[in-house]
């Protein structure tokens, strides 16, 4: 709670500023009950009506300069609370950017989505209501005791004694719901995951017809969270009840005290009164206490799941004394390279060592899961080898600045990800300052000016989130375009062909051929006929260098490439002819 607190640091003239507030509002409130004693013991009692306007003047004067004081209180608290919700949410999206591939692998989006909105919510909540407005009534409670204490000391340890016991109660309470007000924020992130995983994949549940399935999930995740609320709800309002019976026997008390002295001449009606005033007024400020318990625990918990965001370490960043590679030639090296993730039991690359001459392309084939996509990775650093180096112009990747090293790699993956903007931003991503001249130049080159000149808005056209209304060959032509205009000197192109048809894909070959000159390519491909004039081609099997050579050599060793050359290059009817004669033969039952 004390690191969330120091999000109010960089506020504190406001927080100063509300304090003032705070204490001008408790002062204040003190006057009314005093007043009403003296309206008692000085109109009322002798009968002086002439003298109650001025204090009903004083009054109404009160009233309206209360009425600013909350203006001002209300309005600077919102303003607060606004300024901490700003500066939380960037410090979490600073730190989500930061976080390397590694962290992602194992994170939801949804529950992300759930830390950086409902719990970011949750701190505004505290540091601008709860906290600001629990000083508030605190500062009411003492500000009221010192005014009771010199009206009559003996009504102040009769009210003060049953204050503590109710406060220490509450207390204890809350510590007691402070577990189950973490698994709801834990439940909320599980809901809000089960969310976006079925909206990401809507396509598919429609595909599958399996909406059913789908609703009873998010059902089962809602209907978790709902127990969890009934469950934390029902103990906090069955005990609250005798908690709140308390001060309603301290008040009860002071009546019966207070009475007494006023028989026996000790104390006056009035200051009788006003204490009452007081005490009702202390009780009020209590109880708000006790209210805004149940959501501090909330909040608490919020805060916890913050920190725990921002406490993750980034292992992959800048060194503190960085290499500066300037414009880098592009040579690549890996000196026997192992890389496991950490979910996995095995190695994902296995004593990898290869070396890619500026300028020259190399052509990473094999299965799916062989480390093709992985070893890419470690060219731009987005993962760091669990053992052995990899090298750019004879430097660590490790020991040179990252974004340095980063815009200077230009990479199409398989999934291309196209933001919710226009088509020209989407190109010009790497390089916000393009000319439109450099985009349409790039969409040339990729083959995706033609369609693109066909939409509504042409460059101008706004796209839907992940790309949507394009086609799969359309969103890859289009990363295709982002990685040319950022004119890179290494280019990785991660079976970036998968999604075009054969006449389009041939097009992109000639494009491709053309863009690879002088810079160091890496091509990911299962569709040989795209790494075919690669300089170097290397096989990969789970992990593990198995053939590496010319297409040409590869093709005489009869290998892996070797085989799967062959059956990519077979008709379509042969391919099913292999298919059909290597696959169980179906039994149909009689009818």
């Amino acid at each position: 709670m004390k690191r969330l607190i120091g999000f109010l640091k960089p506020h504190r003239w406001l927080v100063i500023w509300l304090a003032f507030l705070t204490l001008g509002l408790a002062a204040l409130l003190t006057i009314g009950p005093i007043v009403t004693g003296a309206i008692v013991d000085e109109v009322i009692a002798p009968q002086r009506f002439d003298l109650l306007l001025p204090y009903l003047a004083l009054l109404l004067a009160v009233a309206a300069l209360r009425a600013l004081f909350q203006f001002f209180y209300s309005r600077d608290r919102e303003r607060l609370g606004q300024h901490v919700v700003t500066d939380i949410r960037t410090a979490l999206y600073r730190k989500l950017l930061a976080l390397p591939y590694s962290f992602y692998d194992n994170e939801q989006t949804g529950r992300l989505m759930s830390r950086i909105s409902s719990d970011v919510e949750s701190t505004r909540i505290f540091l601008a209501f709860i906290l600001i407005d629990s000083i508030n009534h605190v500062t009411t409670v003492v500000v009221m005791l010192v005014a009771l204490v010199r009206l009559n000391l003996l009504l102040a340890v009769v009210a003060i004694i049953p204050t503590i016991v109710s406060g220490v109660t509450l207390y204890l309470l809350y510590q007691r719901w402070h577990s189950i007000n973490r698994r709801i924020h834990e439940q909320n992130a599980v809901v809000s995951g089960v969310l976006q995983d079925s909206l990401a994949g809507i396509k598919v549940v429609k595909s599958f017809a399996q909406e059913q399935q789908e609703e009873d999930k998010y059902l089962r995740s809602v209907q978790a969270l709902q127990k969890l609320h009934i469950e934390a709800n029902d103990g906090w309002y069955t005990r609250y009840p005798f908690i709140g019976a308390i001060p309603r026997l301290m008040q009860l008390a002071l009546i019966v005290v207070g009475g007494i002295q006023v028989v026996d001449g000790v104390m006056s009606l009035g200051t009788l009164v006003a204490s009452i005033s007081f005490t009702g007024l202390m009780l009020a400020a209590v109880n708000a206490l006790g209210t805004q318990l149940t959501s501090l625990g909330q909040t608490a918990t919020a805060a916890v799941r913050i920190f725990e965001m921002l406490d993750e370490p980034v292992k992959i960043r800048t060194p503190d004394t960085p290499v500066r590679l300037g414009q880098i030639k592009g040579d690549i090296r890996f000196e026997n390279v192992n890389f496991k993730y950490a979910t996995a039991k095995a190695n994902t690359l296995k004593n990898i060592t290869l070396h890619v001459p500026a300028g020259t392309s190399l052509a990473l084939v094999g299965a799916t899961g062989a480390g093709k996509t992985t070893l890419a990775h470690l060219v731009g650093r987005f993962y760091d080898p669990t053992s052995g180096r990899v090298l750019i112009d004879g430097h660590d990747v490790r020991t040179v600045d990252l974004d340095e090293l980063r815009r200077q790699i230009g990479i199409v993956a398989q999934d291309s990800l196209l933001f919710s903007a226009t088509i020209a931003e989407n190109i010009a991503f790497g390089r916000p300052n393009a000319t439109r001249q450099d985009v349409e130049r790039a969409a040339h080159l990729a083959q995706a000016h033609e369609f693109i000149a066909q939409l509504p808005e042409g460059y101008d056209t706004l796209i839907g989130e992940r790309g949507v209304g394009l086609s799969g060959g359309q969103r890859q032509r289009i990363a295709i375009a982002r990685a040319i205009l950022l004119d890179p000197k290494i280019l990785i192109l991660d079976d970036s062909m998968s999604a075009v048809d054969a006449e389009t894909e041939r097009l992109l070959q000639a494009a491709i051929s053309e863009v690879m000159r002088g810079r160091t390519t890496i091509l990911i491909a299962h569709r040989l006929s795209t790494v075919e004039k690669a300089d170097h081609i290397v096989v990969l099997q789970e992990g593990e260098i198995v053939e590496q050579g010319t297409s040409e050599t590869l093709t005489r060793s009869g290998g892996y490439y070797r085989r799967v050359l062959e059956l990519q290059r077979m008709t379509s009817s042969e391919s099913m002819n292999a298919v059909l004669s290597q696959a169980p033969a179906l039994v149909v039952p009689d009818v």
